[in-house]
């Protein structure tokens, strides 16, 4: 059987997204969509439909980038710093705004924003890990990653890879002597912490997790219920 702390030290990468603070400098957009906030002087575009909507948080993070960029006195995002973002307003953007910028919902943004989104999620993850202290307590990191991904929007939670990493920081949790009940009724997620018992039932490392029977289950799972298991391909 796989040593605890030699699962968590060989599996740690793959369980969480990279963590790391934002760029210095932004990724210059290629103006496919930026259809606001090109020039200071322009009123940002009014939200006609409900936060509640994933929609209808683009309409709302469109507005408030725009209303950013006219803060900061310039929408020249070629040369944005990471100080420039925070000022734009993406550290006050709440989840469901950043993946409604990051999946770029309506083709509202610019490929800058949404790599300005990406940064900034990016960011809280790392403030996350870093606040397990100099020891490095990842119960608690983990537990705390659990939240990060339960606060996520619907649209979010629809998504494979959100099961992948709340399953997998879930199994770290417990791993790492995590005593809490943090279990879901999740389908998906319940199906790959299946899979991650079985990594460490053949005394396997996380590289071999999708190779896993239930792995494979999960995806067909979640593809049923997003268009079709035709579209997913298990040869892979």
């Amino acid at each position: 059987m796989t040593s605890i702390s030699g699962f968590l030290a060989n599996s740690y990468s793959y369980l969480s997204p990279k963590s790391g603070q934002r760029s210095a400098v932004g990724a210059k957009s290629d103006g496919s969509a930026a259809p606001a906030g090109q020039a200071t002087e322009q009123t940002p575009a009014k939200s006609t439909a409900t936060h509640g909507t994933l929609a209808g948080a683009a309409l709302t993070a469109r507005a408030k980038i725009d209303a950013g960029y006219a803060k900061l006195g310039s929408a020249d995002t070629a040369r944005m710093t990471a100080d420039d973002w925070d000022t734009v307003g993406f550290p006050e953007f709440d989840r469901q705004m950043l993946y409604a910028i990051q999946t770029n919902e309506g083709g509202l943004f610019s490929n800058a924003e949404v790599k300005a989104a990406k940064d900034e999620v990016a960011s809280r993850i790392s403030d996350i890990v870093q606040s397990s202290g100099p020891d490095g307590d990842w119960t608690e990191v983990h537990r705390k990653m659990i939240e990060f991904y339960d606060a996520a929007s619907d649209a979010e939670k629809e998504t494979f890879a959100w099961a992948e990493a709340r399953a997998s920081h879930q199994t770290a949790y417990m791993l790492s002597g995590g005593t809490e009940d943090v279990r879901t009724d999740n389908p998906v997620v319940n199906k790959l912490t299946q899979a991650w018992d079985q990594v460490i039932g053949s005394n396997g490392t996380a590289h071999d997790l999708p190779n896993m029977p239930a792995y494979r289950e999960a995806l067909m799972w979640w593809s049923d219920a997003n268009g079709g298991a035709r579209h997913v391909d298990l040869s892979a």
